[in-house]
């Protein structure tokens, strides 16, 4: 059971709750904390430059970069954990797990109280068509009285709002922000586009 401790507005999206570490983590059975388990999060972020003070940084391994390269900096910025694959002794608490982009999209899905869960999402995969599919369920979520929502490769909307877009599928912390500020704004559906390069790289874990 999760406890909210206090409500806090961070500056890139919906009001969001403190959370204990423990607390997000308990959704990755492998997870290992190292440090202060009780330490309370206020943002997550996967990207050390966007790293604001409180939030968990997660130290992703890609093709071109190692994030684990980058904690350092997260820290120095504020981050209150980070979540590895080796232990790095930063001087903050430290959650080790088998794989940090594995464990991203469950752990900022528990951040953001788990949005999806509030919304009937439509994920439309596929190599083509995926674009003009969620165009048209968003036609049918208004159809029905619904305010609607699209997460897709063209626009992505908040009822009708527009807003920028960055990938198809958006990094699962980013689409966890989304999912959490749709649900704020009333969206009762959602159609997102899905693309195969998104899931194999699990940003649809925790949807």
């Amino acid at each position: 059971m999760i406890r909210y401790a206090e409500i806090a507005q961070n500056s890139r999206g919906p009001s969001i709750a403190l959370m204990k570490l423990s607390d997000l983590t308990a959704s990755v059975p492998q997870a290992r904390i190292s440090g202060d388990a009780s330490v309370m999060i206020r943002d997550v972020a996967y990207d050390s430059r966007s790293v604001e003070p409180g939030a968990l940084f997660f130290a992703i391994a890609g093709a071109r970069s190692d994030g684990h390269d980058h904690a350092a900096e997260a820290v120095a910025r504020g981050a209150a954990a980070v979540v590895v694959e080796r232990a790095l002794a930063l001087g903050v608490p430290e959650v080790v797990v088998p794989s940090v982009r594995a464990a991203m999209g469950p752990i900022a899905a528990a951040f953001f109280g788990r949005p999806s869960e509030s919304i009937t999402l439509a994920g439309v995969t596929g190599t083509n068509g995926k674009t003009t599919t969620t165009f048209m369920l968003e036609r049918c979520f208004r159809a029905a009285g619904m305010i609607p929502g699209i997460i897709g490769t063209v626009e992505t909307h908040i009822g009708n709002k527009r807003l920028a877009v960055t990938r198809t599928t958006p990094e699962s912390p980013d689409l966890q922000r989304l999912l959490a500020q749709m649900r704020d704004a009333g969206v009762r559906a959602a159609a997102m586009e899905v693309s195969s390069h998104g899931l194999d790289l699990g940003r649809v874990e925790g949807t």
